[in-house]
């Protein structure tokens, strides 16, 4: 049984299991989140595999007798099965299925045979005429349009009143539809619509627990498809206030909620990078708008719904940088940066590293390369500037001052491994353009000796025929030597062996290590049959005398078989016996021995 918190919706390799399967979950639940989250080009993660075989099926054998889009994003079709169904499919504006229905009984799951294949025709439609819906019957929306035409004004109005009553949402979609998107009340109403989804999923004690969060956030992603609205439109500074209202609530949300699914950080980083969209188009913000959304920018840096967010607040401060266009702007720009530098205990080296990183976009966009060089050059302990540094060194050809950059940054941060290796690596590339092959041969060979693949068939690469066979040998012995306590040299070592068909190096490591004879037997029985077959004698039955339940015998059980594939089916049989004879009372295990197959 899987647990709701289990499903993980963002893997790409995710599949959505039946609602059977699932422990203490309402169905419509289920339904809810499978149809909010599921795109056209991602139907194999939600929809039963079985189901979609079968809905391929219906496809190729014309079943789909006719498709309509009766309206945008509203499809109308008609499927054959054991009688007629017709079919209707939704999607969102963000092109997510949001609703489906099928007139079929199917209830093992949301998405039966005929809705999916629907979904895959919408999608790729197949070479087969799918002719548009008849005249008759209508379509259910078809019918809905004639007698709602039929209607006079105040008995729509009624209508629209008395469902707004009756029907929970709507009241909150016809609020939406007439706000007044550029007046302030339009932003209270906004605030409104993102409590209210909060609110309802909330626990008594104001708390939103992990499994709800996805859906009291469903009032900001209402209100981010006006801010991505009023984007499209040019309202940037409508667009830079839309965000800001959703960010408020995300923040104090994330006070009292439980977003371990990352759903409310996801909302906050895509109104970042609206924003930050928006701060980019300078060259079409009108000039009074511009000012306000700089000073709206700084101002929000410091919202207390962003403290203790670093990341969020440097990425306004990465905003404002574009709208930046006066030496009194800069100077508001660099002042708010330093207090908060200097005025809370709780900013990191990180903060002050992406605070430097910040200067220099502004000093190269209001002074030009050479003082940005400078600063560059004045914040070296900074590993991205040293690496900018270095990086612009050998662009120019100051191959003498970059390799003297990247030797300092080794001496710098000899305590610090990774960096270390990142200075070695460009030290290697600054060799490799001037033409410097024995030290490349050098460097090269410490990065192979440490398991740096890639540095392998660089350096037999760098070598002479005659000198490579010497050269590959004291290779081989080092890393013999290394990989019993770096384990990247471990991989690298038995990398080498295969490839370059070591087979006497190899059957002696998997003779010191037995369990890896599954892995390598392939490459070793065809030269060393005989001692590959004693290796899986030895391992079985050690692996046999250290299990105790029937997983574990499984596990040994899949051994013997890999043996039989190896070409030692009278071993096996041999092992099997063996076994049998030895634990007569493990009844798992003599279960598990009688379902292997002999030749």
């Amino acid at each position: 049984m899987y647990k709701w918190s289990d499903l993980d919706w963002n893997d790409p390799n995710f599949t959505c299991p039946t609602p059977d399967l699932l422990d203490n979950m309402e169905i419509d639940h289920y339904v809810e989140k499978v149809g909010c989250r599921m795109k056209l080009k991602q139907l194999e993660r939600f929809i039963d595999p079985i189901i979609l075989e079968r809905a391929e099926e219906y496809r190729k054998n014309g079943h789909i007798l006719s498709i309509e889009e009766t309206s945008p994003t509203v499809y109308y079709a008609q499927v054959q099965g054991s009688e007629l169904y017709n079919v209707s499919i939704e999607f969102s504006k963000s092109d997510n299925v949001s609703f489906t229905d099928c007139e079929c009984l199917y209830e093992d799951t949301p998405i039966c045979k005929h809705i999916a294949a629907v979904l895959l025709e919408i999608r790729e439609p197949t070479s087969n005429e799918v002719k548009a819906a008849p005249k008759t019957p209508k379509s259910k929306s078809a019918k809905l349009t004639d007698h709602l035409f039929k209607l006079g004004k105040d008995e729509l109005i009624a209508l629209l009143i008395h469902l707004s009553k009756e029907i929970e949402g709507v009241e909150q979609e016809l609020s939406l539809k007439f706000v007044d998107a550029d007046h302030n009340e339009g932003l209270r109403q906004y605030k409104k619509i993102i409590r209210d989804s909060i609110k309802k999923h909330s626990d008594r004690h104001g708390f939103v627990t992990y499994r709800n969060v996805f859906y009291a956030i469903s009032g900001a992603e209402k209100i981010m498809e006006k801010a991505e609205e009023a984007s499209e439109k040019g309202s940037h500074l409508r667009t830079v206030e839309i965000c800001f209202c959703i960010m408020h609530e995300m923040g104090e949300l994330m006070q009292t909620c439980d977003d371990s699914d990352g759903y409310v950080g996801a909302m906050i980083q895509d109104c970042l990078r609206l924003i930050h969209h928006t701060g980019s188009q300078l060259e079409r913000i009108v000039a009074k708008d511009r000012s306000v959304i700089f000073q709206l920018l700084l101002k929000e840096a410091l919202h207390p719904s962003l403290e203790g967010w670093n990341e969020w607040q440097l990425s306004l401060l990465e905003s404002a940088i574009y709208l930046i266009t006066s030496a009194a702007e800069r100077k508001m720009w660099d002042q708010l940066l330093e207090s908060m530098e200097k005025g809370d205990s709780s900013y990191s080296q990180y903060f002050s590293e992406q605070a430097a990183g910040l200067r220099y976009n502004v000093i190269q966009k209001l002074d030009g390369e050479a003082l940005a060089l400078n600063f560059l050059h004045d914040n070296l302990h900074i590993e991205a500037f040293r690496q900018w540094a270095i990086e612009a060194a050998m662009k120019s050809e100051r191959f003498d001052q970059a390799l003297q950059l990247a030797e300092q940054g080794e001496h710098q941060d000899a305590a610090k491994p990774g960096l270390v290796v990142k200075w070695k690596k460009l030290r290697y590339e600054i060799y490799e353009l001037t033409g410097q092959v024995g030290l490349q041969i050098k460097l090269a060979e410490e990065f192979v000796i440490e398991g740096e693949y890639s540095y392998y068939a660089r350096l037999k690469g760098l070598y002479g025929k005659d000198d490579w066979a010497a050269a590959y040998e004291r290779i081989l012995d080092r890393l013999d030597t290394t990989r019993r306590k770096n384990w990247n040299a471990d991989y690298l070592y038995t990398r080498v062996l295969v490839e370059e068909k070591e087979t006497k190096r190899l059957l002696d490591y998997v003779q010191k290590q037995e369990s890896t004879v599954v892995e390598y037997y392939p490459h070793l029985v065809g030269e060393h049959a005989e001692e590959v077959f004693v290796i899986f004698h030895q391992f079985i039955m050690n692996q046999t005398a250290r299990s105790s339940n029937r997983k574990e015998y499984q596990k040994v059980c899949e051994v013997i078989r890999h043996l039989i594939k190896a070409g030692g089916e009278a071993h096996a049989k041999e092992i099997i016996e063996q076994l049998g004879l030895a634990y007569p009372n493990r009844r798992a295990l003599i279960d598990e021995l009688q379902k292997i197959k002999l030749p």
